[in-house]
């Protein structure tokens, strides 16, 4: 793409920051608005009138600083104090280099897709997955599966209650000493 030039731009600033009108960006992307610390290159919010789809008609903040957002101070308890939506495309928070930290007096993970088919929530780990609470209930209407590739521990230090319907179990020896309840059985018959 060639370089854009514009005649237009208006530049009101001093040595502490400014604000452009046309700003023409380093990677060829014209602003309809830049306001940018005057001390720091990398401090800006940009209002972008072209580029990439995903560029045009976007708005960066950048702050080599933290960027805070502190609001619903007099939002009423029906109504969120802050709101944000991906109308389209993904909604990503990441911090490489530090924690995600989601705090709530409840939070909700909500995953339902539109076609019925979407509504995938997935937890994603290298090392392990914690969960703490009173009460853990996991509901799920067609399978539960609980899988490991080595030792599985399930201990009420109380009480361990399970039922089925049908309950199998199996274990390595099967194979060779038939099932607990095939072992007891055959000695049942010999007496």
């Amino acid at each position: 793409m060639a370089q854009l030039k514009n005649y237009h731009t208006v530049r009101y600033g001093t040595a502490e920051g400014e604000i452009k009108f046309g700003h023409i960006t380093q990677d060829n992307v014209q602003s309809a608005v830049m306001l940018r610390n005057g001390s720091s290159n990398n401090h800006y919010i940009t209002l972008d009138s072209s580029g990439a789809p995903h560029r045009k008609y976007g708005t960066i903040c950048r702050s080599p600083g933290s960027f805070q957002v502190r609001a619903g101070d007099n939002a009423p308890k029906d109504q969120p104090g802050v709101y944000v939506e991906a109308v389209s495309g993904d909604l990503i928070l990441r911090a490489p280099s530090g924690r995600v930290r989601i705090e709530g007096v409840n939070i909700d993970l909500i995953a339902s897709g539109p076609d019925g088919e979407n509504g995938v929530i997935t937890i994603d780990s290298n090392e392990k997955v914690i969960i703490k609470s009173q009460i853990i209930d996991v509901n799920s209407t067609v399978s539960t599966k609980i899988f490991s590739e080595n030792t599985v521990n399930m201990i009420g230090k109380g009480i361990l209650n399970m039922y089925g319907g049908l309950i199998d179990a199996a274990d390595g020896a099967t194979k060779l000493k038939g099932s607990l309840g095939g072992s007891l059985n055959e000695e049942q018959n010999k007496v």
